[in-house]
């Protein structure tokens, strides 16, 4: 099915047709208000097996070449920041899944999600092929199964039926939103070598990940870093620093001076880690100028996915200077191996 809305708006916000479409899908698959009822009821189950489960499909991710090459550094290393990224996305996308809300906000959620990975996003250079999405859905779909079987056949066999049922329609219906978007596009790949991929270590990042979506859990430490002279950022303006960090690689943060308050956001924008921080800023409204994707200047909030935002970081006034308090959070060992090295 198209849309009539231009590639751009569709790209960032979803498609205009995601509301009615996903009822439609939901309806032709036999997904009732129960059933989102059901997965509402079970959803604290979920959410106590997200962190593993999210670990098990990145490990997965990180063996095969073609899904690896997505994580890596230019030298060929794990791009842990990056890895990161993406698993806050996952998290956030089954988490809001499974809250059993399902509006026109969700369906157009799960649209943008689905074109975020085909030519049709905002950014054509990036691509994943429909057969990894296909096995998402399906890695996702037997994960929870196993999570609802294993915390309720003993106390409450009733709600395992009804939540398994419920999540199986709704996986129909979520692989076809995400599918719709690639239309004809297939395309041949190469075989390459499976890699090993320590569990443990992206477990622990995965778990990582959750508690600071969560706000569970602080970096180990902080360090101030001085802007400059408040003269220096009239009202209006902004500054973009860099900062050195060598736990966390190169840091560049712009620190603005709006509306009477001072904000600091992660210069490097969720979708491919544009110079956000340089786009317009029209109120609070800050468009990253390489694909449009926009924020709230305030808060660093992600307006098409308000669970999404960009790094933030406290601003103090003290004697005339602008000071910023960065957190630092280690970066851990990585060992990628080919199978074949074992």
């Amino acid at each position: 099915m198209t849309t009539a809305m231009t590639p751009d708006v569709t790209a960032k916000r979803g498609a205009a047709d995601s509301g009615p479409y996903f009822r439609h899908m939901a309806e032709f698959v036999g997904f009732t208000q129960q059933d989102a009822a059901a997965i509402k009821e079970s959803g604290l189950i979920i959410e106590k097996y997200l962190p593993e489960i999210v670990a098990q499909f990145y490990t997965h991710l990180l063996r095969y070449p073609p899904t690896r090459e997505h994580f890596l550094r230019p030298d060929g290393t794990i791009d842990q920041e990056y890895l990161q990224l993406r698993m806050h996305h996952l998290t956030n996308f089954w988490r809001r899944t499974a809250s059993g809300e399902y509006d026109d906000g969700y369906a157009q959620y799960v649209d943008y999600v689905g074109r975020a990975h085909t030519q049709h996003g905002a950014d054509p250079k990036i691509y994943i092929a429909e057969r990894y999405v296909i096995g998402q859905v399906g890695f996702m779909q037997h994960a929870i199964s196993q999570a609802l079987t294993q915390e309720l056949h003993e106390i409450d066999p009733d709600l395992e039926m009804r939540a398994l049922r419920a999540w199986n329609l709704l996986m129909m219906v979520i692989l076809e939103m995400l599918s719709r978007a690639y239309a004809d596009e297939h395309e041949v790949e190469p075989h390459g070598t499976e890699a090993n991929i320590n569990h443990q270590t992206v477990f622990s990042l995965a778990v990582e990940t959750y508690e600071l979506g969560l706000g569970m859990r602080m970096p180990i430490g902080t360090k101030e870093v001085v802007v400059g002279a408040v003269d220096e950022i009239p009202e209006g303006e902004r500054k973009i620093i860099q900062v050195d960090a060598p736990d966390n690689g190169a840091l560049s943060i712009g620190v603005f001076h709006h509306q009477g308050h001072w904000y600091a956001l992660r210069n490097s924008c969720l979708h491919q880690r544009g110079p956000v921080c340089t786009g317009t800023l029209k109120g609070n409204v800050l468009t990253c100028p390489w694909h449009g994707f926009q924020y709230d200047v305030t808060n660093g909030q992600f307006l098409a996915d308000p669970s999404a935002k960009l790094a933030s970081y406290p601003v103090q006034i003290r004697d005339g200077l602008v000071v910023l308090e960065i957190p630092v959070i280690p970066e851990r060992s990585w060992t990628v191996r080919s199978s074949k090295d074992k």
